[in-house]
């Protein structure tokens, strides 16, 4: 084999190249970053809402002692707020910002105001959870490639709450000779 030696160099080509494509190649990874992220996030954030939803819906559950204790949307231990804050906490995601809003739904699937918790609510009554959670909280750069401002999610769902009944503890009498 020949080599020809009136070939003009081309030493630094390469590094050119890549000194041309890199802020392109940086650009569209840093893009598929946020999305990826996005799409985390966004479910991180339906599955908390379903859990609140969950939590909702049983109206009241019984505690260690024996007692029921009515489920709040904010206030109180448990309530739907505070369930979802920490389902998503849990997911290593900043809850700075965020807004859980629970309302019960007429047949329409329109707001109404009262009942306004989750204890109020009775057997099939229909409600909604809905999580907001500001992009700000969980953006990786401090680039916003889409333009977005927050993520959220709302489940519907209905009540669980128990019809309430009364059970007779007295036991029977029998006498086996009679």
């Amino acid at each position: 084999m020949r080599l020809c030696r009136n070939q003009p160099t081309r030493d630094g080509v390469a590094a050119v190249e890549l000194a041309m494509l890199l802020p392109l190649l940086m650009a569209l990874l840093m893009g598929t970053w946020e999305v990826a992220r996005v799409v985390q996030v966004y479910q991180i954030v339906a599955n908390a809402a379903r859990e609140g939803a969950r939590m909702a819906a049983q109206g009241q559950i019984i505690n260690l002692t024996g007692q029921y204790t009515d489920i709040h949307r904010s206030t109180g231990n448990p309530n739907v707020t505070d369930t979802v804050r920490n389902y998503i906490a849990a997911a290593n995601v900043n809850t700075a910002g965020l807004d859980v809003q629970f309302t019960f739904l007429d047949s329409a699937g329109s707001p109404v105001g009262s009942p306004s918790e989750p204890y109020q609510g009775i057997k099939a009554q229909r409600f909604a959870v809905t999580v907001t959670l500001p992009y700000s909280s969980f953006r990786l750069t401090s680039i916003n490639y889409f333009n977005i401002s927050q993520v959220q999610s709302t489940v519907d769902w209905v009540s669980l709450k128990d019809s309430p009944f009364n059970l007779d503890t007295t036991m029977p009498g029998w006498d086996p000779i009679p």
